[in-house]
């Protein structure tokens, strides 16, 4: 891994922060040259999607972007400095805001210099102003960001009916009327290229159920219909090539939180990390005696084993869209988020290798050893990053796990919870992964150890998330977690050296995480929004000791932005040579939006 490096920035209200910069490595080994070509053009094609999220996130992020580029040329040495220090956290977040905390970061300069910067470069007086609060002002981030016009009301959402929970879809006003688009619509401009990258990396492709499925995302890219995602979602679960790829104009979820009905654009390249695939079956196999014994009322009946949880190790070629944005950093991920196609056809859990690799190289074991007791951190850091990995790995099957109640099977749960939904289901996931390690510990899959260590990187998760106010999905769900064990006695606090330490009183804690679990899983399956809002009221709160973990984790780098690596060409060939840009310079960052 090489060096790491760092840059500053600033909020309204928040300490003086920084962010580290990494390079991810990448394998080549067992590639052919068409594979190459394969995943050349893919690259190309998650690069080419970047420009959508951030029309998702922040229309005016392009804008801000390309003003204080021309001013560059024009700017002092300590001017340069700050302006490519605000350049870089700009694309390491992807807007102008971060999602933790919600707030916009600041150029820090003074909006009279930068006002005559301008000047002197003969840059629009006009983009200024329309950038100049985003740099000098203290924002929140808005719960609607782009997806929604800012004054559309709860009774124009519910006038909707189920038009509101198509999840590609955008809204917008014409003549004061509001109107729906189909993000294949909205973006077809920039689609084009990246069907042609897909077209291209089609005809290279020597693994036959994989080259359906290119066909069936570029059917999906070009009319965006329910029928075509559900077609490119079969077409995905069922192939099994160790070239993989996730594109879409709407994934998840998060960026939304208003509704979290609007999905956002994303799109990651990868290969199969054959290594850890053994341990990922026999933890897929065991998934069906986990439901059985999970302690909420609702479990699925009758599970056909060709619709279980396709779990993967992989290793990222690059990514874009939902997975660039700060501070946190994707560690894995249950996909589709389509309820009827995980029911009906199954889903596919990835744990992303290579780029947690290179985030564990960034911040390592900071966080462990300043808040672990002495003891427990001797006794379980060499298991912790493969302990998370493999809580990560239960954690992405929790997602699968449950099943509606009769009484409402005929939505998905995030219709009926709004809102609560993804904290909620993080929460719940969260604690299935806790719950699934003792079990598989239990049965010899794993050690004992290392379902301790697992437990361990959780509560490590929790503290480190109190230095938040509760805004942002998984810091709600960690922080309920932490104050519902907190208060029944699973998490302890003890003095060392001065210092205030957590450690985890084992004697309660599998418990207490089923009987929490339960309650999460009841509430989504009833679909009880009332329930999951008293929830997060009486658990999710800013702690008394937020404003000390923070001061104790001042100098400890927050945001991490991720160097992909991208393959050296000759002609229009790829070349199985790897070449790394600086982290502002990689594609997805240079590529625009496009008017459709």
């Amino acid at each position: 891994m090489s060096s790491i490096t760092h840059v500053p920035y600033q909020q309204t209200g928040e300490p003086d922060r920084k962010a580290a910069l990494v390079r991810v490595d990448f394998p080549l080994a067992g590639l052919s040259d068409e594979d190459i070509q394969v995943l050349g053009h893919l690259s190309e094609a998650v690069s080419l999607m970047n420009p959508v999220y951030r029309d998702q996130f922040e229309p005016k992020t392009p804008l801000i972007h390309r003003l204080l580029s021309a001013l560059l040329p024009h700017a002092s040495s300590e001017q340069q400095t700050a302006i490519r220090n605000y350049l870089a956290i700009l694309d390491l977040q992807n807007s102008p805001y971060s999602l933790l905390p919600r707030k916009n970061h600041l150029l820090g300069l003074k909006e009279a210099e930068v006002k005559a910067l301008v000047k002197k470069a003969g840059a629009s007086e006009k983009d200024f102003e329309i950038a100049a609060p985003f740099l000098f002002e203290g924002l929140a981030l808005p719960d609607k960001v782009g997806m929604y016009p800012e004054d559309m009301t709860e009774e124009e959402w519910s006038a909707l009916g189920d038009a509101a929970n198509i999840v590609n879809a955008m809204f917008e006003r014409q003549n004061g009327k509001l109107t729906m688009r189909l993000n294949e619509e909205r973006y077809r401009a920039n689609l084009v290229p990246i069907i042609h990258h897909l077209e291209a990396a089609r005809e290279h492709c020597r693994y036959p159920e994989f080259r359906v499925y290119l066909d069936g995302k570029i059917e999906e890219l070009r009319h965006g219909t329910k029928e075509s995602r559900r077609v490119a979602d079969f077409l995905w679960i069922r192939h099994r090539a160790p070239i993989d790829l996730i594109l879409s104009t709407a994934l998840e979820v998060y960026l939304d939180n208003w509704k979290n009905a609007r999905g956002e654009a994303a799109g990651a390249v990868y290969i199969e990390n054959a290594e850890a695939q053994s341990l990922l079956k026999a933890l897929v196999d065991k998934l069906p005696q986990l439901e059985a014994v999970a302690p909420w009322t609702h479990k699925k009946q009758g599970i056909d084993p060709s619709k279980l949880p396709h779990l993967r190790f992989v290793d990222v070629l690059n990514w874009s869209g939902d997975y660039v944005n700060g501070p946190q950093t994707i560690i894995a991920q249950s996909l589709p988020n389509d309820d009827w196609v995980v029911n009906n056809i199954g889903s596919v859990n990835l744990v992303y290798r290579n780029t947690g690799l290179a985030v564990h190289a960034v911040s390592g074991d900071l966080m462990a050893a300043e808040f672990m007791t002495k003891a427990a951190f001797e006794e379980y850091r060499e298991l912790m990053f493969d302990a998370g990995q493999i809580h990560s790995a239960l954690h992405e099957l929790g997602h699968t796990t449950g099943a509606m109640d009769p009484q409402h099977r005929e939505k998905q749960a995030r219709d009926y919870l709004e809102a609560e939904y993804s904290p909620l289901e993080e929460a719940r996931a969260e604690l299935f992964g806790m719950f699934a390690m003792t079990r598989v510990a239990q049965d010899g899959i794993i050690s004992g150890k290392m379902a301790g260590a697992g437990h361990y990187t959780m509560l490590v998760s929790m503290v480190q998330g109190l230095r938040f106010m509760p805004e942002q999905a998984h810091v709600k769900a960690r922080n309920m977690m932490y104050h519902y064990l907190r208060n029944k006695g699973g998490i302890e606090e003890v003095m060392e050296d001065g210092k205030r330490k957590f450690r985890l009183n084992f004697s309660l804690l599998d418990d207490l995480v089923e009987h929490l679990l339960g309650d999460f899983g009841n509430i989504k399956a009833a679909g009880d929004k009332a329930k999951a809002a008293a929830m997060r009221a009486e658990f999710c709160l800013e702690d008394p000791l937020r404003q000390e973990i923070q001061d104790r984790t001042a100098q400890f780098p927050l945001g991490r932005g991720l160097i992909f690596p991208q393959f050296k060409k000759s002609g229009d060939r790829y070349l199985a040579e790897l070449e790394y840009p600086s982290f502002g310079d990689q594609p997805k960052f240079q590529a625009g939006l496009l008017t459709s």
